[in-house]
């Protein structure tokens, strides 16, 4: 797979994603197809257009035969590999803080002062199940076999696997551009996926970091973001960065073990 048609597909999937989303939210929530009492339930539509995406990008331009016996069998993984990418989503917390805090840093550079508006956990609401059956179950699977699986494979067919594995991942990065300040942590994230995929040749590993770093997102959200706001109260001194430092030397650490480990 050439470079351009990589980028193609990803711009393909956002625009198959957003029109599955316009369609199913016309047919459900402007019409009288489902009872009204349902109609709390408009989450259900992304998680819906989430799997019809992927399931038609899979169905035209890979034709998989994924067997799933083999992702979810226990028997083919091993725990020796759980404590390194746990080290990793930890450490990955602390390094993409300064990425997701660019334009609060920049504020705070020019300004002295800052402004942020953390949106609260308001309870286990019918948005809330979807968003998380959406974000635990569906995205790590559905992304990791799109784009590891898929994507850098068939990337490397025809390029270097550096070249495969920056592609697969920038173009990781493209489809979670809700704001600009979440590309750098999903390339990085993307890069690590990939190296743990090529490393194991076991998608289920990195279906699991996929798990695990969203879960602690996840976890942190229901919280109400009280180690975000730690963060923030230390008004990026020195301690700001150290934990910067830190996230660093985890990520690196847990990556090197996981890489030196034999299978």
């Amino acid at each position: 797979m050439t470079i351009l048609k990589a980028i193609l597909l990803t711009l393909l999937l956002i625009f198959v994603f957003s029109l599955a989303q316009v369609g199913f939210g016309l047919l459900f929530y402007q019409t009288e197809l489902i009872p009204e009492y349902l109609e709390k339930h408009i989450g259900i539509t992304t998680v819906i257009s989430f799997l019809v995406t992927y399931l038609v990008m899979f169905k035209i331009f890979w034709k998989p035969k994924i067997e799933i016996k083999e992702i979810l069998s226990i028997k083919k993984y091993e725990l020796k590999f759980l404590p390194y990418l746990i080290l990793i989503v930890f450490g990955l917390q602390l390094l993409d803080r300064p990425f997701w805090d660019l334009e609060i840093i920049w504020n705070y550079l020019n300004y002295s002062k800052f402004e942020t508006d953390f949106s609260k956990f308001n309870g286990l609401s019918s948005a809330f199940f979807y968003s998380t059956v959406s974000t635990l179950i569906i995205s790590p699977i559905c992304e990791e076999l799109f784009f590891r699986k898929f994507l850098l494979r068939k990337l490397m067919e025809q390029n270097s696997q550096n070249i495969g594995i920056l592609i697969s991942s920038l173009c990781f990065a493209i489809i979670h551009i809700e704001t600009p300040f979440n590309l750098i942590p999903t390339f990085i994230f993307g890069i690590i996926s990939s190296l743990i995929f090529l490393k194991t040749n076991k998608i289920g590993y990195s279906i699991l970091l996929h798990f695990l770093n969203n879960l602690l997102v996840q976890t942190l959200y229901v919280f109400d973001f009280t180690f975000d706001r730690w963060l923030l109260s230390l008004n990026f001194n020195y301690i700001y960065w150290i934990m910067f430092l830190i996230g660093i030397g985890i990520t690196y650490l847990g990556i090197k073990k996981l890489l030196a480990t034999k299978n």
